[in-house]
C-alpha cells in the first residue's frame, strides 16, 4: 500500500489495483485485509468508479497516489467512503475548463453523511497535492440536484464555471478552486 494521510478525524489509504479488484469481486474481507481497515460488508460505492481506477492503475501503477483512497475514520478504523483525484494534473478533458486542474470525486456511504467527512477527507487530499506537488487549481463536477456536495462546494470557495453532459451522470456543473496560499480556516477544518 502507499502512504497514508491523515487528518483530525480521517485516514485516507490509497488502494491499489488489488484492493480495488477485492471490492469489486464483493470479497471485502480481502480488501480489508490488504487494505488494514475495517469495511463494512453492506458499504456503497459506485462500482463505475472502482472499474476505471482498476484500469488506470493497471495501465500505469505510478498514478497510485493520485487516484482513490478510502476515507477510514480513525477512530473505529472503519471505511467510510472514497476520495480521489480522476487522474494527475492536467488532463485532456479539463483542457476547456481548467487546463491546469485536477478533477477530485468522493462519495461518503449516507450512514457517514453530515459530519463532515467529505469536506474533511476533501481538503487533506487537496492539501497534499497543494503542499507536496506544488497543485493551485482543483475540479469539482456536480449534479445541479446534489445540494449538499453544491453547499460543500460554495463553501470552500468553488466557483462554478461550467457544465458537461456525462454519459453515465447526466448533467454536471464544474466548479474550480485556485489556490495562491492555503487558507487558514482549512487548517482548522483539518485540525492542524
Amino acid at each position: 500500500m502507499s502512504t497514508s494521510l491523515q487528518s483530525e478525524r480521517l485516514e485516507l489509504v490509497s488502494m491499489d489495483a488489488t484492493v480495488l479488484q477485492a471490492l469489486l469481486d464483493g470479497n471485502f474481507h480481502n480488501a480489508a485485509h490488504i487494505g488494514g481497515f475495517l469495511i463494512p460488508a453492506d458499504i456503497l460505492l459506485r462500482r463505475s468508479a472502482l472499474v476505471r481506477r482498476v484500469e488506470q492503475l493497471r495501465d500505469d501503477p505510478s498514478l497510485l497516489p493520485w487516484l482513490l483512497r478510502a476515507v477510514v475514520v480513525r477512530e473505529s478504523q472503519t471505511m467510510c467512503g472514497r476520495i480521489g483525484f480522476h487522474s494527475r494534473p492536467g488532463p485532456p478533458d479539463l483542457a476547456s475548463v481548467a487546463p491546469d486542474g485536477v478533477e477530485l470525486g468522493y462519495e461518503i456511504d449516507p450512514r457517514f453523511r453530515r459530519r463532515g467527512f467529505a469536506k474533511e477527507a476533501a481538503l487533506a487530499l487537496m492539501k497534499w497535492a497543494f503542499t507536496q506537488h506544488g497543485q493551485k487549481c482543483f475540479v469539482l463536477s456536480i449534479s445541479p440536484s446534489n445540494e449538499p456536495s453544491l453547499a460543500m462546494a460554495h463553501s470552500m470557495g468553488f466557483v462554478e464555471c461550467g457544465s458537461q453532459l456525462d454519459e453515465e451522470d447526466g448533467l454536471e456543473l464544474y466548479f474550480v478552486r485556485r489556490l495562491d496560499q492555503w487558507p487558514d480556516e482549512w487548517s482548522r477544518v483539518l485540525g492542524a
